[in-house]
């Protein structure tokens, strides 16, 4: 048996401060490296729920953690889909509940999610070359608010998820609201639409 000895303790000094995370997030620009502001997962845990879950335990999930989106995983951790706060607050529930008249208490994640097959991703090999006006502008024209980087390993070419940008995280970053900004230039678009 291992015999454990007590460390030596000492006066904590007068006017002594801590640590504390750095909040907000560093500022960038748009031209600096994409991987600053990617939620690297070799340094932060993906937050990941089951399929069978409840839609709206999902998102008491999401708000606990801070996180807007969720990795869909399979009993061995494969990821079979994701889940974002906007598919459990928008419009899918209440398709689902109109449309087949199952009670929104029993809608599960699997039910709204995106399937592993409609999901695009990132190569972290083109990330390493880009700049966050290049990450801003893909999610941009893919209209969405979060996108999955993938590794691919080299022994079995198989894709690993190394991480993932989202928009809101990058707007803290640059010091501006993305979010808000792609909304208003969607509403004038359809104002402009509208008018021709």
């Amino acid at each position: 048996m291992i015999q454990y000895i007590a460390r030596k303790d000492i006066p904590l000094d007068s006017g002594t401060g801590y640590l504390r995370p750095k909040t907000p997030p560093p500022l960038v620009h748009l031209d600096s490296p994409a991987i600053s502001v990617m939620t690297d997962f070799k340094l932060v845990h993906p937050v990941t729920i089951e399929a069978e879950v409840p839609i709206d335990q999902a998102l008491e999930k999401m708000k606990k953690a801070g996180v807007r989106l969720l990795l869909v995983v399979d009993d061995k951790s494969r990821i079979i889909g994701l889940i974002t706060a906007n598919d459990i607050q928008g419009e899918k529930p209440i398709r689902l509940t109109r449309d087949t008249g199952v009670l929104r208490s029993d809608l599960r994640v699997g039910l709204i999610m995106t399937k592993q097959d409609d999901i695009t991703v990132l190569n972290m090999r083109s990330v390493r070359d880009s700049q966050v006006g290049h990450i801003v502008q893909t999610l941009k024209s893919l209209e969405r608010q979060h996108i999955l980087v993938i590794e691919v390993e080299p022994e079995s070419s198989g894709q690993r998820v190394r991480g993932l940008f989202s928009l809101s995280q990058i707007g803290k970053q640059l010091g501006q609201d993305l979010i808000e900004d792609e909304l208003a230039a969607h509403s004038l678009a359809e104002m402009v639409q509208a008018k021709t």
